[in-house]
């Protein structure tokens, strides 16, 4: 082959290597943006989650009630716990697990002094998603925005989506998106 045709070959393959690579990072780029695979499904509403505590509470009370008992639980989730390995016994976490997926609770159960949050829907990544949860506390939290009314309606309001809303949902009892 001569030399000159030899380098047309060559800028004609590299060109095409090149057009491949391109063709594929845009599809991947367009993939991303319709599928989000990092952002998942949008969270229940409000309304449906009112509905969800409104026939879960006794349930929920229960586990407020078994957290009292078991002061060493940081955090418990179907997949893991925190501290790891937790004091309490197997069946123990068994039982509440059991009890976090009867209700609903499909993120587990987090605890901080006296609040205990039920985890219900998560999106996202852990450094910058959001969740929205069930709340025993007695009063909001200090770093909270406390909204009347809807909580997704107050987040698309706001400029700055770094944010902590709650919304009293009962006594003792808080619905929560959690932006931060």
């Amino acid at each position: 082959m001569p030399p000159r045709a030899y380098l047309k070959l060559l800028a004609l393959s590299i060109a095409g290597i090149a057009a491949a690579g391109a063709l594929t990072f845009a599809a991947l780029v367009a993939w991303l943006a319709i599928v989000d695979p990092f952002g998942g499904p949008q969270h229940p509403s409000d309304g449906a989650l009112l509905a969800q505590f409104a026939a879960q509470r006794p349930a929920l009370e229960e586990l407020v009630g078994m957290l009292g008992q078991d002061p060493g639980i940081q955090r418990l989730a179907a997949d893991f716990t925190r501290p790891d390995p937790l004091t309490v016994a197997p069946g123990r976490i068994a039982d509440y697990r059991a009890r976090l997926a009867g209700a609903g609770i499909a993120h587990g159960l987090a605890r901080h002094g006296n609040t205990a949050t039920f985890i219900v829907s998560t999106r996202g990544l852990a450094i910058s998603g959001s969740a929205k949860a069930f709340v025993h506390a007695p009063q909001a939290d200090a770093d909270a925005t406390v909204v009347n009314g809807d909580l997704d309606a107050a987040a698309a309001a706001l400029t700055d989506k770094d944010a902590l809303l709650q919304r009293s949902i009962g006594d003792g009892w808080w619905l929560q998106l959690d932006m931060r």
